[in-house]
């Protein structure tokens, strides 16, 4: 294996036996200085991280960008540099935009979202099976009548020998991974969004026709997550 990760947290509330800091009970603050208190929602992380003869990034952007951290619905005074790591799926605090390596990760809770450039991040269960396992969502598309949201990760796959025939071995990668989830405005519950016309289309039930001609019209084969994007620009926002 090539990679080797060694990881120290100290956070700031008790953990949940995650590398996240719980804040189900962080409505116990009682004032607006409290709430305005940064420091209560990030843990210290010191990391070693080795890399070594891997393709591609663990990132998407390895940028930290200023950034806003909303908690329980209201934007933090606190001026943030934050990024997104899709392979931790932890979210990764810096003091500039010119900082490489993180040195606190903010706490993980359906309470606390962050505006990171144009993409705003949301913590969502979506394990039925343990809800205190939380995974970040990007909001891609919200109406009076739906809301879409994106799921992105990445993957690392370790060497292994190559086909038969060609001899040496497969490099070690990071492998992108997304996954599309859908709600209607009105509830909560998310569910898995399969990327496909059938499960598209069915969610215009007015304007089935139209979508089809539509896809139809502009070679939209429904092979991504951009693909879907474009016909809920399309056809969204109805009254």
């Amino acid at each position: 294996m090539k990679l080797y990760t060694i990881i120290l947290l100290t956070f700031s509330f008790y953990t949940m036996g995650q590398s996240y800091a719980d804040i189900t009970g962080a409505q116990r603050f009682s004032s607006s200085r409290a709430l305005d208190d940064f420091s209560n929602l990030k843990s210290d992380v010191l990391e070693n991280e080795i890399i070594d003869d891997i393709k591609g990034s663990m990132y998407f952007n390895t940028n930290f960008e200023e950034s806003t951290v909303v908690f329980n619905g209201v934007p933090l005074d606190e001026k943030t540099f934050l990024r997104y790591n899709p392979y931790k799926d932890y979210i990764e605090i810096g003091k500039n935009t010119s900082q490489k390596t993180a040195s606190s990760i903010l706490t993980k809770s359906e309470n606390v979202e962050a505006q990171i450039g144009s993409d705003f991040y949301k913590a969502f269960s979506l394990n039925p099976k343990d809800k205190r396992e939380l995974s970040y969502l990007v909001r891609i598309f919200s109406d009076q009548n739906h809301k879409l949201y994106l799921r992105m990760s990445k993957k690392f796959i370790d060497e292994k020998p190559a086909p038969s025939g060609i001899g040496g071995f497969l490099s070690a990668r990071f492998e992108d991974k997304f996954k599309l989830f859908y709600t209607p405005a009105v509830k909560t519950i998310l569910t898995e969004l399969k990327i496909n016309k059938k499960s598209i289309v069915k969610l215009f039930p007015d304007d089935q026709s139209r979508l089809k001609k539509f896809m139809s019209e502009n070679n939209i084969k429904l092979k991504n997550y951009k693909d879907v994007l474009l016909v809920f620009e399309k056809f969204g926002d109805k009254q």
